[in-house]
């Protein structure tokens, strides 16, 4: 895999964990995301790769799965994680260890009821992560349907056509 694609899927997948991450801390005044499928769109402020989009089929045991694995992977990778929320907004701020760099985020995740949300990510790396130490990262994502016939729960389908299922890796022993 290019370092450019390993980049982009460590985005996608990432923006993934990360709202089942928060979703995971407790924050059941939150939206849940409704079921069926979302477009995500994730542009970084580098500008370098252009926007990329992807699509994800959702259900209520994926998200659930998803929750359950974003959860352990913070316990896992990140010394600090402190969540706060203030009405349709949570702010995070953790230290993760990321391969052999130390990430230091602060992400803001603004809710627009059950079908939108927007993630803004600033990221420093140390030392440099595929090359880079600074990231900033939006990805907007809206409810757009019922889930194709084609795409089972779980099912990302990133702009190039890569596909993975998100509950099967989360399901997978490391």
């Amino acid at each position: 895999m290019r370092p450019t694609l390993a980049a982009r899927t460590c985005l996608v997948v990432g923006a993934s964990i990360t709202i089942a991450a928060v979703q995971a801390a407790g924050l059941e005044d939150l939206p849940k995301r409704k079921p069926g499928l979302w477009e995500m769109s994730m542009v970084s402020a580098e500008g370098k790769q252009g926007q990329m989009t992807s699509r994800v089929c959702i259900d209520t045991a994926t998200d659930a799965a998803l929750t359950r694995f974003g959860l352990g992977m913070m316990n896992q990778m990140c010394s600090k994680r402190d969540i706060r929320v203030s009405g349709n907004v949570a702010t995070i701020d953790m230290v993760c260890k990321i391969g052999e760099s130390q990430q230091t985020s602060h992400s803001t995740i603004t809710y627009t009821g059950n079908n939108a949300y927007r993630i803004d990510v600033r990221a420093h790396f140390e030392p440099p992560f595929l090359g880079k130490s600074d990231s900033t990262m939006t990805q907007a994502a809206r409810w757009t349907g019922a889930c194709p016939a084609d795409m089972k729960p779980g099912d990302l389908v990133m702009g190039n056509g890569m596909r993975i299922n998100l509950k099967d890796m989360a399901a997978a022993k490391p």
